[in-house]
Formats: C-alpha cells, sequence, structure tokens
C-alpha cells in the first residue's frame, strides 16, 4: 500500500493519496490541494487515481474533487444525504457522485475504505476506516475527517441541521473508539484549524489508543459531561461558512482558482509547445523521440510507434532519458493524462533538453487515431526461465553493476547480456538482430525503457520481463555472481 498525507499549512488541512501497488489504482481523499499535486504524486509512484472520497461537505476550504475529477475521470464518493431539511446548508449532492452510506466499501485494489457515519460536525460527515487487505482484515488507520482530531474533536456549531450537535458526535465518538487502540487516526484537521478547539495537538497524526488514554474530550464519562467539557472553550466564528459548503455540495460553482493548472506557473520559468497529434507524428517523422510516459504494461500493450518508454518518476526520469537518448535528441511526451506530459516536458526544459512539446491529447486518442501504433511482448519469471533452459533467446540484464552482485543467470546454453541501461546507447550494436532478445531488471521498468529503445533501433523479437525482475528470479531459479556468468 502507498499513503501519502499531504499538509497545506495555510488552513492547517490534511488530505490522503492512498494506492494499491498491484493494481495500480489509487484514492485521494479530502483534497483541498491544486488537483495537479494529487496527480503529480500518484504518477510519481505508478498510480492512477481512481476515486476521489469527501469525509464531509467543508467549512473551511473549496474541495477541488471536481477539478480533480475532471483531470482524472475518476468518480466522486460523496456522503449525500437528501433527507436533510435546510437547503440553505444541507446534505445533499449537486453534481454526479457515488453516494456513500454507513457501511459501504470502496475497493482501490486491495485496500478496503469501510464507511463510518460520523455525524455531529455535519450531518453527512462520514469517516472511512482503511483496509489493508495482503496485511490483515482490520483496519490499520482510520480517516477521521472533521470528526475525531488529535486532542480534540471536531466543533459542532458551525450548521444548523438535523444530526449535528455536541450529542450527536458524543455517539460517533464512541463509533470511533470501538476501533483497536493500534489504529492510526488521520484527521482532516490538525492544530490552527477553524473546524476544532484550542485543544487541538499540531501533531497531524494519532491512534485510537493513545487518544482514548489523553484526549481531553473523551475523558467524559457520559453524554453529559461531554457537552459540559465542550462547551468550556470559546471558538471563533468562521466566515464564508456557507460558501464553501455549498460550493462543495454543488449548489454554488467552483472558483476559477480551484481548477486552475498551476504546479507549471509556480515553478517551471519555459513552456512547452503543445502539439496535436498530427504535429506530434510529423515531429517524429523529422526525426524526434516521443517518450510515453505510462508504465511498463499499459505501454507494452499498445504505444505509438517510433515511442520509447521511459516511465514518469520524479527521481529517476530525467536520467534515464540522459543516458539513454541524450539531451540533443529532439523529445516530445505523451501520456495517459495531457497535463503530466506537459509537466514533464517543462521539467525537461529546464534540465537542459532539446524539447519539441507535449501531445495535448491523451495516448488513448492516438491509439485510437490511426497512427501507427507498435506492442512490445510481455513475460513472467515462468516465461524468463523458459527460455533460460531452451537457451533460444537472449537475456538481456540491464541493471545496474551493483545490482548484478546480487546474482546472475549463467551464461552456460543460454546468450546473457548485462549491459546496464547507461551503457545500451553505446553497445546496442553488439546485440543479434536475428534472435529473441529477452530484457529483465527488477520490475520491468528499466528492461521496458531498454526494449522500446531497441524496437526504435530496428530491433523486432523483443520480449519484456515485467512486473517481476531478477530479485524474484534468484528466490527461484540457480543464479551466480557476476564474474562466473563468462558475460560476452
Amino acid at each position: 500500500m502507498i499513503f501519502r498525507q499531504f499538509l497545506n499549512e495555510a488552513i492547517s488541512a490534511a488530505s490522503y493519496l492512498i494506492g494499491c501497488v498491484q493494481s495500480g489504482e489509487s484514492a485521494v481523499v479530502d483534497p483541498g490541494l491544486p488537483p495537479e499535486e494529487y496527480l503529480m504524486a500518484a504518477a510519481d509512484k505508478g498510480l492512477r487515481i481512481t476515486a476521489i472520497i469527501e469525509t464531509h461537505f467543508h467549512a473551511d476550504y473549496f474541495s477541488t474533487g471536481r477539478a480533480l475529477a475532471a483531470l482524472t475521470g475518476a468518480p466522486i464518493y460523496a456522503p449525500s444525504r437528501d433527507d436533510i431539511e435546510n437547503e440553505i446548508t444541507g446534505a445533499s449532492v449537486h453534481y454526479p457522485h457515488i453516494r456513500v452510506r454507513d457501511g459501504d466499501e470502496i475497493r482501490i485494489g486491495n485496500i478496503i475504505l469501510r464507511a463510518i457515519h460520523t455525524p455531529g460536525h455535519t450531518p453527512e460527515h462520514m469517516a472511512y476506516a482503511v483496509i489493508d487487505t495482503p496485511r490483515a482484515g482490520e483496519p490499520w488507520m482510520v480517516l477521521t475527517g472533521d470528526s475525531l482530531f488529535v486532542n480534540d474533536v471536531a466543533r459542532t456549531d458551525l450548521v444548523n441541521l438535523p444530526l449535528a450537535g455536541p450529542e450527536v458526535i458524543y455517539q460517533s465518538m464512541q463509533r470511533l473508539l470501538e476501533l483497536p487502540d493500534y489504529c492510526e487516526i488521520y484527521p482532516a484537521h490538525y492544530g490552527g484549524s477553524a473546524c476544532g478547539g484550542k485543544q487541538m495537538s499540531g501533531k497531524p497524526v494519532s491512534t485510537i489508543g493513545f487518544e482514548r488514554r489523553f484526549n481531553w474530550l473523551l475523558q467524559a464519562r457520559d453524554a453529559q459531561e461531554f457537552v459540559a467539557l465542550g462547551g468550556v472553550v470559546p471558538r471563533e466564528a468562521v466566515e464564508s461558512v456557507l460558501i464553501h459548503r455549498n460550493t462543495n455540495r454543488g449548489v454554488l460553482p467552483l472558483p476559477a482558482e480551484a481548477t486552475r493548472a498551476a504546479i507549471h506557473h509556480r515553478h517551471h520559468h519555459a513552456e512547452a509547445p503543445a502539439l496535436s497529434l498530427q504535429q506530434a507524428y510529423e515531429a517524429i517523422q523529422r526525426g524526434a523521440v516521443l517518450v510515453d510516459l505510462r508504465p511498463a504494461l499499459a505501454f507494452a500493450g499498445g504505444y505509438p510507434a517510433g515511442a520509447v518508454n521511459i516511465t514518469f518518476n520524479k527521481s529517476n526520469m530525467v536520467e534515464r532519458a540522459r543516458l539513454l537518448l541524450g539531451t540533443g535528441t529532439p523529445l516530445a511526451f505523451i501520456g495517459d493524462i495531457p497535463l503530466l506530459a506537459q509537466e514533464t516536458a517543462n521539467l525537461f526544459i529546464e534540465e537542459g533538453f532539446n524539447i519539441v512539446g507535449y501531445v495535448q491529447e491523451p495516448v488513448s486518442a492516438w491509439l485510437s487515431s490511426g497512427l501507427p501504433v507498435e506492442r512490445i511482448a510481455v513475460g513472467d519469471l515462468d516465461a524468463l526461465h523458459h527460455h533460460v533452459q531452451n537457451g533460444d533467446a537472449v537475456i538481456l540484464d540491464v541493471r545496474e553493476p551493483f545490482e548484478w552482485e546480487k546474482g546472475v543467470i549463467p551464461n552456460g546454453s543460454v546468450d546473457v547480456r548485462l549491459i546496464s541501461l547507461g551503457e545500451i546507447r553505446q553497445r546496442w550494436r553488439e546485440l543479434p538482430t536475428d534472435r529473441t532478445i529477452v530484457t529483465v531488471c527488477e520490475s520491468g521498468t528499466r528492461a521496458s525503457a531498454v526494449a522500446s529503445f531497441l524496437k526504435r533501433m530496428g530491433f523486432s523479437d523483443l520480449v519484456n520481463i515485467a512486473p517481476q525482475g531478477m530479485s524474484d528470479y534468484v528466490k527461484r531459479y540457480e543464479t551466480v555472481r557476476p564474474e562466473l556468468a563468462m558475460t560476452t
């Protein structure tokens, strides 16, 4: 499981990215930052955003959920209620969404988010218990939204509606306290937010057990004592409660600043040109290299002819492109989401590359346009071992030398070549063009980059091993130290 917390210090708000590595799916919970930030963070982990989840209709900031949905196509899960009176601050949703009810489960690959109706702050409020099923069947953490904070609970005087108030939130706290003590708490706010009291801790995470013992309001022995304790602390008024809440319900339009593409304006000084599909194709015909930013398996299933696969990853994609293609080669970028290609192109301009532009349509548009498409075969560890046993292919291990020390395939009956990704641009001519070449690394990402590079160089019979690699192979099959492999 991938779990990331985003802190918006200006309003002491927290939002979350939860992703399943195996399926490549992810969810964003309580988005409030520019939507591009979640998109880039998910892509950096090889994830696509498939769900946007709201705990409630926030009173202190504009949710960017609808902007993120427009960017990614992901559905919004919202705790809409049509049975709450008072349309001015009601709890119904006026945009397309999937309604969340108490006990509903949202599945993100192997991860389950189980809704727990926790009203009091607002009538529709849901917390979400997070279950990482490969590890356990019990909740590992709970996203408490604006119900339970660290050393406080949410205020209940912001809306005058049924299912809001101190008695109601006391009962909600009892539901959360049914969770095990080890369950971690991740709220939507921390110290400094106007949605809680002045006792809120600046620490944005805790556990059920710690709060059960030390949260001052949870020491109340009954609802009456809880109400008395909660009324002691004066709380400042929150302006624009109705504007924020009704905007987040879809009654009012989302302000332009919540939908504006903001990252490149903040961080990039140069702007890459936008290219149509035809313009990108013509650039390729003139010698430009189209870089496809998708994960290896998605790329292998069909990609623009001649493209090279360098999966989006902020920590290594620039260096891999530098090694494989060089900074002088004219490059264009394409991805599942054009904004990702745009941001990557702008970044590469700053890194000194020769950038032609980015394709302003997704890869799917190219694949359905009639423009040339290619594919690369994909194999698993059993397929790799089959080639090793039969000696019917060249095994190209593109890991780094320090990784070869962990074990390499013996060069006996099979032709094994140890050529790292950084060397392939200088040494690709050493490889035979009349044999199957099987590329392998640790996960198929670098191997896909090399396989696509070789395809561009005229090799036709290629197989990429993904999503596993040599660290998995050495656990199942014979390997040797590199000096014993008798490499050519």
